[in-house]
């Protein structure tokens, strides 16, 4: 392991996402919610509906949604260079995002974490951070 990695750590589920950055491995994690700027929101529902949410309207948006995310993890790696990413998502979310990511950003992936979290503090995140990082050395 090289100690002064760079992790962008991505928590998602269908319809949110956070990104934090930790600069060193096992340092602290630091909130980036600017590096979110303009990714869409997608709605689960048709506009204007009376009608209960539909699971393939849910599915799509959810779809959807990652997809964008997708898009936006590459524009963030451009901007911000890192060495390392770590996935945290409920698991349908993950391997949905784990599809939708680019080659180049596949192979960044040194650990997950199939939970949702998004609303997690940075202290539990670090933690998680730690066990996802150390699950893939065992």
């Amino acid at each position: 392991m090289i100690p002064d990695a760079k992790t962008l750590v991505v928590v998602a589920d269908g319809r949110r996402a956070r990104l934090l950055e930790q600069p060193r491995l096992d340092g602290p994690l630091h909130d980036r919610p600017e590096w979110l700027a303009g990714l869409k929101q997608h709605h689960d529902h048709a506009p204007h509906s009376h009608i209960p949410h539909d699971g393939d309207l849910r599915d799509r948006a959810e779809q959807l949604f990652l997809k964008d995310l997708a898009h936006k993890l590459d524009e963030v790696a451009r901007a911000h260079p890192f060495d390392q990413m770590i996935l945290i998502a409920p698991p349908r979310a993950l391997g949905k995002l784990r599809e939708a990511l680019s080659t180049n950003l596949e192979r960044k992936v040194t650990g997950s974490d199939p939970h949702e979290r998004l609303d997690a503090t940075l202290i539990t995140l670090q933690d998680v951070v730690h066990g996802a990082r150390h699950a893939v050395a065992a």
